[in-house]
C-alpha cells in the first residue's frame, strides 16, 4: 500500500497563522503587567499563540519563507513572530539570518527579535549574544537584556548606562537589575534622568537588585513632585510615607497618581480617605480601583447610566462603572475586622515583610509585580522570578 499523500498546505491559512501569532504576541507584550490579567489569563493567551506557531511549524518550508518575508517588514511584533518561526524551524540558514538581523537590522526588527530571544532556549543563543555584546551600543544592550533575562553571566556592560539613547539605557538598567549588578552611582545618575521611562527603569532595577538607598531616593524624589517616584512609593515605601502621599492627593496635578499609589501601598489606614474620594467627580474611579486593589472587593460600583452621557469629539467613552460610595462603605464594614492595619494588603491577601505571600500567583499581574519588587527591595529571601517570562515558568507553587 502506498503511503497517503500529504495534504496541500494552503498559503492563505499559513499567513493567517502568522498574522494571529503577530497580533497575539503584540497583545501579550502590552498586557504582561496589566491590572486586569492574572497568570491564568497570560497562560491562556500564550497557549493560543503557541497553537498558531504550531500551524507555522506544520507548514514547514512555506512557513519559513513567509517568516523570512515578514522579518524585515518594519514592525517589532512581526519580527518577533518571524523570529519564533525561523528559529524553531531548526534551519541553519534561517537562524543565521536572524542573528544577522539582530546585529544589523533596523531598531524595530532588532527589538522584535530581542523579544523572541527572551523566550527561546538559551543554550544555542548564549555565544552569539556574548559576541554581539562587543558590537555597537544598541546591539550590545539588546544582547545584555536577553542574557540577563535568561540569568546568564555577562561581561561588563556598565558603560551602556551612560549612553544618550534611552532605549539603550533602559535595556542596560534592566540587565543590571536582573543580574543584581546595579552600581549606586549609576542608579543616582539615572534616577534623575529627564526621560520618565528611564527613571522608572532605574527604580525597578534598584528594587530588583536590593540597592540599599532605593527607598530613600524614591521618597526624596516623590517629595519634590516627581510623579514616577510618587508612583513607585506605593511599591517601595511604608506607612511613614502616607502623609506625603495624602498631601499629593490634594494637588490637582499629582492626585490621580497619588490615589493609585495608595492602592499599591495597601494600607487599610487609607481606606477612609478612599471612601471619601469615591464621591469626587475627578478621583472617584481611581479611588474605587485603589480600594478594590487593597481589599479584593468586587461589586462596589454603581450601574452605568442609560442613556450614556455625551462624549466630546475625539474622546473615547469611559468603560468604567461609576463609583458607589455607599456600596463600598457597606463592603468595608464587612471586611474591616479581617484586614488588620498591622500589615499591607493586596487583593485581600496579607503581605508580610520577607515572606512570599500565599496566593501570590493568583494576584493580578501588576499587583504581583509590585509585591515582588517590594520584597526584593528589602533584600528579602524570595525566589528570583522573571516577571516577564512565559506564565508556566513564573509559577511559584
Amino acid at each position: 500500500m502506498s503511503p497517503l499523500a500529504r495534504p496541500r498546505v494552503a498559503s492563505d491559512i499559513v499567513e493567517e497563522h502568522f498574522d494571529e501569532l503577530d497580533a497575539l504576541w503584540e497583545h501579550r507584550e502590552a498586557n504582561v503587567f496589566t491590572p486586569d490579567w492574572t497568570l491564568a489569563h497570560l497562560a491562556s493567551h500564550e497557549e493560543r499563540a503557541e497553537a498558531h506557531l504550531d500551524g507555522l511549524r506544520l507548514s514547514e518550508l512555506l512557513g519559513v519563507e513567509l517568516a523570512r518575508e515578514k522579518l524585515t517588514s518594519g514592525a517589532a511584533s512581526a519580527a518577533a513572530a518571524a523570529a519564533f518561526a525561523l528559529w524553531e524551524s531548526g534551519d541553519g540558514d534561517a537562524r543565521t539570518l536572524l542573528l544577522e538581523q539582530f546585529r544589523t537590522g533596523d531598531p524595530p526588527v532588532r527589538d522584535g527579535i530581542r523579544r523572541a530571544f527572551r523566550h527561546l532556549p538559551p543554550a544555542e543563543l548564549r555565544q552569539p549574544l556574548l559576541d554581539a555584546m562587543a558590537g555597537e551600543p544598541s546591539v550590545a544592550a539588546a544582547a545584555a537584556d536577553v542574557l540577563a533575562f535568561h540569568r546568564s553571566s555577562l561581561p561588563p556592560f556598565d558603560h551602556l548606562i551612560g549612553e544618550s539613547d534611552t532605549t539603550i539605557v533602559r535595556h542596560a538598567l534592566g540587565a543590571a537589575g536582573r543580574s543584581r549588578r546595579l552600581h549606586p552611582e549609576d542608579f543616582a545618575r539615572t534616577v534623575g534622568h529627564p526621560d520618565p521611562s528611564v527613571r522608572a527603569a532605574a527604580f525597578q532595577a534598584a528594587a530588583r537588585a536590593g540597592l540599599a538607598d532605593v527607598v530613600d531616593a524614591c521618597r526624596g524624589a516623590a517629595a519634590q513632585g516627581d510623579v514616577i517616584a510618587l508612583a513607585f512609593l506605593g511599591t517601595l515605601g511604608d506607612p511613614r510615607d502616607m502623609a506625603l502621599i495624602e498631601r499629593a492627593v490634594r494637588s490637582p496635578e499629582l492626585a490621580p497618581v497619588a490615589v493609585s499609589t495608595i492602592g499599591a501601598m495597601g494600607r487599610v489606614q487609607s481606606v477612609p480617605l478612599l471612601l471619601e474620594l469615591m464621591a469626587d467627580a475627578a478621583l472617584g474611579t481611581a479611588a474605587t480601583a485603589a480600594y478594590k486593589r487593597i481589599t479584593g472587593a468586587s461589586g462596589v460600583e454603581g450601574e452605568k447610566p442609560f442613556p450614556p452621557p455625551p462624549v466630546a469629539d475625539g474622546e473615547d467613552e469611559n468603560e468604567s462603572l461609576p463609583p458607589d460610595p455607599a456600596k463600598a462603605r457597606a463592603d468595608w464594614a464587612q471586611r474591616q475586622s479581617t484586614l488588620t492595619p498591622d500589615r499591607a494588603w493586596q487583593g485581600g491577601v496579607a503581605i508580610t515583610e520577607g515572606v512570599m505571600p500565599v496566593g501570590f500567583d493568583d494576584l493580578p499581574l501588576a499587583t504581583r509585580r509590585d509585591v515582588y519588587l517590594r520584597l526584593r527591595a528589602r533584600a528579602a529571601a524570595v525566589p528570583d522570578i522573571e516577571l516577564e517570562a512565559l506564565a508556566v515558568r513564573q509559577r511559584t507553587a
